[in-house]
Parts: structure tokens; sequence; C-alpha cells
């Protein structure tokens, strides 16, 4: 999924440690986009011309992706490939001269409607179009890791992947990267229950095209990325594949949307930084974490 994979227990033996491993590596290579023997790359070489056979993780995982692309008006959108991997190619070698026509392009071809599930079997209807579960991918393994070690017996850890991180039955002190600088510009406690966190950044992966650069979080109706955010962190109770696509998905919809999206849904701890370093957090934030600390 383009990044490492952490695995924290208290207790336990190396064979659980590499049982959530070794979960993650089985859905990396079932929905990585960078892994070309993925489903994820089958469905996205046959876009336009035959549905793909997959797995139950990849019709889950799908399925999920369309509610809440529904939930979020688009905001998260499981297609932004055609976008994040045919015109900026992030996290790809080569990079790619981008321009105004290509983004234009690559925009028309954004609509998780044309995303066809039909019992094992998944479809994009047009050429072009590609799936990219960045947004939701690393949330969604962290999940099923999560469970592989609670099924193994296993009570206390933490399982991260780049910003999304859960920590269960073990009070850990986190913090919050400060997007101008060194060092965390918060900082809190995750309590000792079942804490999901996920922070989307804009300075956590960029390509440059004729001197301006651009940041991966992009938003599907202008093809272009968000500029309202620096930072969006999200915590929720045990579940990172929420958390992940809705770290993502408030980045891209900005502040206004994102805002009401958050009066919707007050279950939804939120910690914003916004350019120039303002921070924002709601109360469903200060309720599912403790000891909460600003800089």
């Amino acid at each position: 999924m383009g990044t490492r994979a952490r695995v924290t227990i208290y207790g336990g033996t190396h064979q659980d440690a590499d049982r959530a491993f070794s979960t993650i590596k089985a859905l990396d290579n079932l929905l990585s986009d960078y892994n070309p023997g993925s489903e994820i790359s089958e469905i996205n070489r046959q876009a336009g011309k035959t549905p793909v056979t997959v797995s139950p993780d990849v019709t889950q995982i799908l399925r999920t992706s369309k509610e809440l692309a529904r939930e979020t008006e688009g905001g998260f959108d499981p297609t932004i490939g055609a976008l994040t991997i045919g015109v900026y190619r992030f996290g790809r070698e080569g990079g790619s001269k981008i321009s105004e026509k290509e983004i234009e392009r690559g925009r028309a071809l954004v609509d998780y409607r044309r995303l066809i599930i039909k019992g094992d079997t998944v479809y994009l209807e047009k050429e072009g179009m590609m799936l990219d579960l960045g947004g939701i991918g690393k949330g969604y393994a962290i999940d099923k890791a999560v469970e592989a070690l609670k099924e193994g017996g296993v009570t206390k850890g933490m399982v991260s992947l780049s910003g999304d991180i859960r920590v269960f039955g073990s009070d850990i002190r986190m913090g919050i990267k400060d997007p101008g600088k060194d060092g965390a510009i918060a900082e809190f406690r995750t309590g000792a229950g079942d804490l999901a966190i996920s922070t989307s950044g804009g300075y956590e992966r960029s390509v440059t095209s004729a001197g301006k650069t651009y940041h991966h979080l992009i938003v599907p109706e202008t093809g272009r990325p968000g500029e309202d955010f620096l930072s969006v962190t999200v915590v929720l109770e045990g579940n990172n594949t929420l958390a992940d696509a809705y770290a993502t998905s408030l980045f891209v919809m900005g502040k206004h949307k994102a805002l009401e999206f958050l009066a919707k849904h007050p279950e939804v701890g939120v910690f914003l930084v916004f350019p120039g370093g303002d921070t924002y957090y709601n109360e469903a934030f200060t309720k599912l974490t403790a000891d909460l600390r600003v800089d």
C-alpha cells in the first residue's frame, strides 16, 4: 500500500504479530494499486472491457466505498484513481507532465456511480477509469489485522499504517504532526478502550510539474488538490475503515462542507489544522481522547 506497517502487542507471541502482518500483506495483494498483480489493478486494466471476479474482501471494501461516496456526496470517491494514478502518478516512478487538459480528462472519468458491483464481480463502465483505495484501504487492513490479533487472544496492542493507527486496550500518548514544522501541534492520550485514528495531510505525498507542487488529496469535483486544510485528523471508536475514509473526504470537501458534515455526524471526532496554523477540534474529539494538549 505504498507505506510501512507496524504492529505492537503487549503479551502474546511472535506468531500473533506475524498473523497481523500476514493479514495486512494478503490485503495488500488484493487492494493495492501499487501492486500490478492485485485485484484492484486488474479491475483497472479491464475498465470499459469486462467485469472482474474478485475476492470477498474486495467486494466488501468496494461496497463500503460506494456507501461512503453517497454519504459524503462524492467527497470520498474510490474512482479518484483516474486523477491520482492516471494524471498525477503519486508515488510512482517517472512522474507526469501535468496539464489542464490532462486534469480535465481525468476529472471526467471520476464517478463512483459507474462502479458496478454484481455478486462477486466488479466493473468500471468506462475505459480509463481507475480505482484508488488509498483513502480507505489502509484503514480496512488495520481493522482486519486487529480482528486477527483479538481472535488470537491479544487484548492490548497497536497497529499502524502511515497516518492510520488503531490502539486497543492500552493508553498511549499520541501526537498530531505540525504540518508547518518538526514536532507535534497537539498531543493526547488514547484511553484504554479501542480508538481508531486517521490523519490526512497535504504534506504527506506530492509531485512537482513545471515548478508547481501538487499534494495527493485531490478534490473529485475540480481535479485539483484541496486547499482549505493542512491536515485533518479523525478519531472514532474502533473503526479505522471509516476513520480513514472520513479523514480523506473531510479534507477534500473543504471547510464549509466539512463542518456541515460534522454537524450531522456528532460521533466523529476531528482535529483540523488550517493554512496559517489555526486549529479546530470538536466535542467528540475531546470525549474520545484524554488529556488533549494543543501547542
